[in-house]
């Protein structure tokens, strides 16, 4: 089911904006993929889907406003191997239709849970980056026989704070709404200067229409830290990634509290990175990646 309109943006015409946006960045995607929509409690999820049929299955959460498009440096090498789906999360600007509020944590592990079961996935690994590797873990606490490995890149605020300076920057975007404060101060404020030219200027247009044109009929929930009982729940194969350069939270922390609680992760750390990990250093992270997911039989 293709809909004609999702209805989710202020009108006809910032949706017309932020589809052609999003098109564009999609465009960068340079592997044979289909766009499907799964229907579940929660709306209609829509999810870009990549590489062999019998492939092991990977589901991939994107960073809040970035969308399913921005796995575009990465597509190429996980779907030469596994069946990829990028989902474009349910309740941000992007090509889902939410009809639901998120209220609880539990609701986005009921919503990924439907979402596999409609797919017919039993179990898959997860890639979450930023907002959606907060996502990959609340996942894994709720259902954690549904995952067998997961991949953080950046998580937003799982193991420690945001920085002041990430909401004010992102009220900002949301308050004056120009080209400039909404790329310039908020979106590109995450990656690092000396990395810049690696990340898409689609991708930033497709975020400036995204806060400019989406109509927040929903609610959603903003990531908050996991405690300490909710981590040590964690038992599954799990991969963490930060840049040196991160400005979302205090990387060192992120990884110290990570491994302290969760004592099998195996971390690393980007050299000059900010938060845009997989696109600023994609050589390094898609490497990581593929080494972790090739440990497969890891034991635990």
């Amino acid at each position: 089911m293709v809909p004609e309109t999702t209805g989710t943006f202020k009108s006809k015409v910032h949706e017309s904006n932020y589809m052609e946006a999003y098109q564009k960045t999609l465009s960068l995607w340079k592997v044979k993929h289909e766009s499907i929509y799964v229907e579940t409690e929660y709306g209609l999820t829509h999810i870009l889907v990549a590489g062999p049929h019998d492939g092991d299955s990977i589901i991939l959460l994107n960073g809040f406003g970035f969308s399913a498009t921005m796995w575009y440096p990465n597509i190429e090498i996980l779907a030469a191997t596994y069946r990829v789906y990028a989902v474009d999360v349910m309740g941000e600007f992007n090509r889902s239709i939410p009809k639901k509020h998120f209220l609880e944590k539990s609701d986005y592990a009921h919503w990924l849970t439907e979402l596999m079961n409609q797919l017919g996935i039993e179990r898959a690994h997860f890639i979450g980056h930023s907002n959606g590797g907060w996502h990959t873990l609340n996942f894994t606490m709720h259902a954690q026989h549904r995952v067998r490995s997961m991949v953080l890149l950046a998580p937003a605020a799982s193991f420690v704070p945001f920085a002041k300076q990430f909401g004010i920057r992102l009220l900002a975007a949301n308050l004056i709404r120009t080209r400039s404060v909404i790329i310039n101060f908020c979106a590109k404020w995450f990656v690092s200067k000396q990395n810049m030219s690696k990340v898409s200027d689609y991708l930033f247009e497709q975020f400036y229409h995204g806060i400019m044109g989406f109509a927040w009929k929903y609610k959603i929930i903003i990531p908050t830290v996991f405690t300490d009982a909710e981590l040590q729940k964690v038992q599954v194969p799990a991969l963490l990634m930060i840049g040196t350069k991160e400005v979302i939270y205090n990387h060192k922390r992120a990884i110290a509290r990570a491994e302290k609680l969760i004592p099998h992760i195996q971390t690393r750390l980007i050299p000059g990175v900010g938060h845009g990990t997989n696109m600023e250093d994609a050589d390094f992270v898609n490497r990581e990646i593929i080494s972790f997911l090739q440990q497969g039989t890891l034991k635990i």
